[in-house]
């Protein structure tokens, strides 16, 4: 018997009360907790979803930067301050040289965490990198 799965605690197997059209007080407990089981994970699903998009450090609230992993209150506070002293980031690295507390290590969690700036995608290519390479001279005149 998986302990995970399955109850361990011996109990008397469930009768129903044909009589009465019920089913013993144990079988609704275990529907409860199939429904909390249920409900949690939906929780989970929804919270996971809800980190997944992308949020642009150039554009969100202090609010919308506290809901990224990593963001406090008063992290989110100096990069809103920070964006309206300096104007825009450019990139990510700008953002870890201009807000205090945030150093390359943690620009690369909240990277990867969904924080983008200016639209760049959350992999951590820059805007830049699809462009092509531009043309070499040719010796020739």
């Amino acid at each position: 018997m998986n302990p995970f799965l399955y109850d361990t605690i011996a109990r008397p197997a469930l009768r129903a009360d044909f009589a009465a059209g019920r089913l013993l007080p144990g079988r609704r407990r275990f529907m409860g907790g199939a429904a909390a089981r249920l409900a949690m994970a939906g929780g989970l699903a929804l919270a996971m979803a809800s980190s997944a998009h992308a949020l642009d450090a150039n554009s969100a609230s202090a609010e919308q930067l506290e809901s990224l992993r990593g963001i406090g209150p008063k992290t989110a506070r100096i990069i809103v301050q920070e964006r309206q002293r300096g104007g825009r980031f450019e990139s990510i690295e700008d953002l870890s040289d201009r807000v205090r507390g945030i150093g390359p290590k943690r620009a690369q969690s909240l990277q990867a965490a969904g924080l983008t700036v200016g639209g760049a995608p959350v992999a951590g290519a820059s805007a830049g990198a699809h462009r092509p390479a531009p043309p070499r001279p040719s010796g020739r005149p």
